[in-house]
């Protein structure tokens, strides 16, 4: 096992199995604590195998279902394929800083990420230090923290989405379609700071797309405390960069890193398969 950053951020598994076998073999329970404790897992060589990685994903909780079911990989209904090819499922990652499952009152808890096919250039998926960026504020900024809410006005913000992917053609939608996304939508607000009930470590927890701005501050002062907890969280020192290969797997926790995906050059393939798990109240 290879730590990914100088700071703590990532581990990097060689050799594993989830079938139980091989000089990388782990226990479920050691894989779940190595997650809490690093944020990201990098699995090299992983298998080419949608049950076993559909088996390995329960280890960490139960699997969210896929909207809407054209992104579905094929008997896989939890299971999302993601690529840059036209009309073969999901055709973009998000570009912008975000935990997974934002838009939801009780997000995502954890993201797999499997890598069938990497472009020879860029494509990368970067992670920040969420708990790392917490402690580099400036002491008066962190002391300020506790007891502020980011407001999410995620219904607003995904029939907006929506109706602009309809109009661009990058997805199909019916009716029930909309409905089934829109219904489990809420705006609610949320804390700045996540701490993790097991160790009480504190982490930002922020969205560039779902967070609109501070409760009970003024505009200016919204935008400015914002701004300061993104440029803090993705200074290029807080940032890993992974470059995919084939194979790889990415496992990450969402409450300890936020991430972002490149673009792949135009003409190169990129096709990955994700799932997530949800999270508990």
């Amino acid at each position: 096992m290879t730590g990914l950053t100088e700071y703590g951020l990532g581990l990097r598994i060689d050799g594993f199995s989830p079938a139980g076998s091989g000089p990388g073999n782990l226990a479920r329970p050691t894989v779940r604590a190595l997650l809490r404790e690093f944020g990201v897992l990098h699995f090299t060589g992983f298998p080419d195998d949608n049950d076993a990685y559909s088996a390995f994903a329960h280890w960490f909780g139960r699997p969210e279902p896929v909207f809407p079911a054209e992104h579905q990989v094929p008997g896989h209904a939890h299971m999302r394929l993601q690529t840059n090819v036209r009309g073969r499922g999901a055709n973009a990652g998000g570009q912008y800083w975000h935990a997974d499952g934002s838009f939801a009152e009780v997000p995502t808890s954890v993201t797999l990420l499997y890598c069938e096919e990497a472009p020879q250039d860029e494509g990368e998926t970067l992670f920040a230090d969420m708990r790392r960026a917490y402690l580099l504020l400036p002491d008066a900024v962190r002391e300020s923290l506790p007891g502020l809410l980011g407001n999410y006005p995620c219904r607003q913000i995904a029939a907006r989405d929506m109706e602009r992917a309809v109009m661009m053609r990058t997805v199909t939608l019916s009716e029930e379609d909309r409905r089934r996304q829109l219904d489990h939508l809420y705006d609610f607000t949320r804390p700045l700071v996540a701490e993790d009930p097991e160790t009480g470590r504190r982490a930002l927890h922020l969205n560039q797309h779902w967070l609109s701005d501070v409760v009970g501050k003024p505009d200016s002062e919204s935008r400015e405390l914002l701004g300061l907890l993104y440029d803090t969280a993705t200074a290029p020192s807080n940032v890993y960069r992974h470059r995919w290969t084939a194979g790889d797997l990415l496992v990450w926790d969402n409450a300890s890193v936020m991430h972002k995906a490149v673009p792949a050059p135009r003409g190169q393939i990129k096709t990955t398969r994700r799932i997530t798990i949800a999270g508990e109240k």
